[in-house]
């Protein structure tokens, strides 16, 4: 059987997704046969392709990047937003370490140590066997910088999955003001107030749901 040639990522192969609302739209990438030079992407339980690199971290940059230029995104922070999450370029240390050790089987070990050690341990790595790099939407969000461009009802609307309506209904306004409030990014504090106050009414509740399924085990 002909062995598959998987493509090379770049932003030309590179397909990307524009992102959909609700925060059950993961994004993974998924070593294949445990070798961190071939990934898969899947985003919201759908393959983006298999893709070769130097290195995983190499294409998770790359995609990250060019998922912020087609969602209008901000490309030129995704590098250090991944850095403050601290998910980023991550290799597995066992398959390093068995690199270097099968490298003392050659007589020119000495060289092949030295790339691996330039192509690998400059990065931060994992120590487990883990085969998915996962993100949730609202990680993506705030990778390539959606996040930060989004005022509180389009961020609350998003982290809850609410549809504006929702939203309107439960803080006593219209769905047309909201609309308002959201296009022209001009936000009164009285509206703004109310959808914090909403905010931390949903997050207690989930507080408590799971301390009553601590009691309850």
């Amino acid at each position: 059987m002909k062995a598959k040639i998987l493509k090379q990522a770049n932003k030309i192969t590179m397909r990307v997704p524009k992102l959909k609302k609700g925060t059950d739209s993961k994004l993974l990438f998924k070593k294949i046969s445990n070798h961190p030079l071939d990934v898969e992407i899947i985003y919201a339980n759908k393959s983006l392709g298999r893709y070769t690199a130097n290195n995983i971290n190499e294409i998770i940059l790359l995609f990250f990047k060019k998922l912020a230029e087609l969602n209008n995104g901000i490309p030129e922070k995704v590098e250090e937003n991944l850095e403050k999450l601290q998910k980023n370029y991550l290799v597995n240390k066992n398959f390093v370490d068995k690199q270097l050790v099968n490298a003392d089987s050659f007589s020119y070990s000495q060289e092949i140590k030295k790339d691996i050690k330039n192509n690998f341990i400059s990065y931060p790595m994992e120590y487990s066997n883990t085969e998915l790099f996962e993100y949730t939407n609202i990680d993506t969000k705030y990778i390539i910088g959606l996040a930060q461009k989004q005022n509180i009802i389009q961020f609350a609307c998003d982290k809850y999955d609410l549809r504006l309506k929702d939203l309107a209904d439960s803080i006593g306004v219209t769905e047309g003001s909201l609309r308002t409030f959201t296009s022209s990014n001009k936000i009164s504090k009285q509206v703004e107030t109310a959808i914090q106050l909403y905010i931390e009414n949903i997050e207690l509740k989930e507080k408590i749901k799971e301390l009553q399924s601590i009691q309850n085990q």
